[in-house]
């Protein structure tokens, strides 16, 4: 119907949202609040599970303020960070605290599995390769660090699947978000008992998997009188963040490839299969980034990503330097305009773009000449070669190439940066007038779960978004070309003896 609408909630590594929709996506009404984030000891991060609901309780009912009728909202989804969950005993209570998704404490935990199990065969398996952020490795911490909760669970859900939870008291997850715990048979989709029992862990605490956008329950009662959402509403089930993202910026089939400028930043290509082969593991291990395979929230879909944990906090740290105490939007425009103003290459200084998950950065070749102006340039620079490679490393290693690149995100709102991009790219970028895409895609798996959409391509094709092209200059494309081949792509290999003895002097 016409005054349907559609409600999406984003809980994100910095912010939490809750969005309304009208079907065609126009945003109807929106809130947000920052995300509830504890720092009990240097490299641990985490997020209290009730403060996260009281947080959703929050940005729903102040989003639901300016709409006449809560009965309006017709379905509902949640979509959130990848890697973290929460421990549920019997009654629904949260056990332990959420391990946040960049959490490192978790890293003895893969050294092991690397020492004692092939990690070509759990590549076969999940299409990733072992890292710390992994849900594998939370559980075994909470299992061994939390063992009074961890006996007393009788469930494990992803963040988003515990919002969904407290809402309709379902406990499920999708597909997309199972894919990031390295447990799930990807092409199977199903838990593997295999990887289970290879952890140590209970393979009773895994919800039931399910495709993004089935109807997984309704609103219940005292979620009603919580958030202030009708009883009955319909909630569907979401996914991953940066999937859903995905989904609304209809980045679903081979040759499209999404650029998702958030807090993160993830180089994203839909697949229509896995090629979870030896070669490609060969290839994966070799390369200066890790890609991961996982599933799509689209149907039948998979994908193919690689991501940079610190692009958006990097362009945060850098406002932070350029107009220290401004608002948000001064120190955005500050920055903007001393990048705008150093000249291409940015006086010879280069950025390598590794803030956070316990890596480390770097400027190098300053000089006397080098201001706030040529290094404001050389982060956005640095962050454009740096995606960059993810890029070529993904099409180097699946012999594709993206045609047509596609970007969504708060990133989309600084032309500099967006400018600087295509030029290193070499290629054109469609920046879409969607920055809440995360949120709309959850909204559009709601809709689809509650049968305001008769199809996944009709949910999609009802969107009506704005874009605009971003050309490459091709002067400054050949610059671009050389500085990337000749200097950036040195960087991080030249540095990393020297990174590595500083965190051994830095001590634990």
């Amino acid at each position: 119907m016409a005054d349907d609408l559609l409600l999406g909630i984003d809980v994100g590594t910095t912010n939490i949202k809750a969005l309304v929709f009208t079907v065609s996506g126009a945003l109807a009404a929106s809130a947000s609040v920052a995300t509830p984030t504890e720092r009990p000891q240097p490299g641990w991060a985490e997020h209290d599970p009730r403060m996260l609901w009281q947080s959703v309780v929050e940005v729903i009912r102040r989003a639901l303020e300016s709409i006449d009728d809560s009965r309006r909202v017709r379905g509902l989804a949640v979509a959130s960070v990848g890697e973290a969950g929460v421990l549920l005993d019997a009654r629904g209570e949260a056990l332990t605290p959420i391990i946040a998704w960049y959490d490192r404490r978790t890293m003895p935990y893969v050294q092991r599995w690397n020492a004692q199990d092939d990690p070509l065969e759990t590549f076969r398996l999940t299409g990733m390769l072992p890292v710390p952020i992994y849900g594998v490795f939370k559980l075994q911490w909470l299992r061994d660090y939390e063992p009074e909760g961890y006996a007393a669970a009788t469930t494990w859900l992803h963040v988003a699947d515990y919002i969904a939870f407290r809402l309709c008291g379902a406990r499920t997850t999708d597909y997309s978000l199972a894919s990031r715990s390295m447990l799930f048979d990807l092409r199977a989709r199903r838990w593997s008992d295999a990887l289970i029992d290879r952890a140590g862990l209970r393979g009773d605490l895994l919800p039931e998997p399910v495709a993004s956008g089935t109807r997984i329950g309704e609103v219940t009662e005292t979620a009603a009188a919580e958030t202030g959402l009708a009883p009955g509403t319909i909630v569907g089930a979401g996914g991953h963040d940066h999937v859903c993202g995905a989904l609304a910026a209809d980045v679903r089939r081979v040759g499209d490839c999404l650029d998702s400028m958030g807090t993160a930043e993830a180089a994203f290509l839909p697949l229509d299969d896995v090629p979870l082969d030896e070669r490609l593991f060969i290839a994966n291990v070799s390369s200066w980034t890790h890609v991961t395979f996982g599933a799509h929230v689209a149907r039948d879909r998979y994908y193919v990503m690689d991501g940079l944990f610190s692009s958006g906090a990097a362009v945060e740290w850098m406002r932070r330097i350029a107009a220290p105490g401004a608002p948000l939007h001064e120190a955005a425009a500050e920055v903007e305009s001393l990048a705008a103003s150093a000249p291409p290459g940015s006086l010879g200084v280069l950025f390598l773009p590794h803030l956070t998950a316990g890596e480390r950065g770097a400027f190098v070749g300053l000089t006397a000449s080098s201001g706030r102006a040529a290094l404001a340039r050389a982060v956005y620079e640095g962050l454009a070669f740096e995606w960059r490679h993810m890029l070529d490393n993904i099409e180097g290693m699946l012999g594709v190439r993206a045609g047509t690149i596609r970007a969504i995100g708060g990133g989309t709102r600084l032309p500099v940066w967006l400018g600087i991009k295509a030029h290193v790219l070499g290629r054109p970028i469609q920046a879409l007038d969607m920055d809440e895409s995360v949120a709309l895609g959850a909204a559009l798996l709601g809709g689809i779960a509650a049968g305001v959409y008769g199809s996944e391509d009709e949910a999609v094709g009802a969107v009506r978004v704005r874009e605009r092209t971003i050309a490459p200059d091709e002067a400054l494309h050949a610059l671009y070309e050389r500085i990337y081949r000749e200097a950036f792509l040195r960087l991080a290999p030249a540095l990393a003896p020297v990174h590595a003895a500083l965190n051994d002097l830095e001590g634990p």
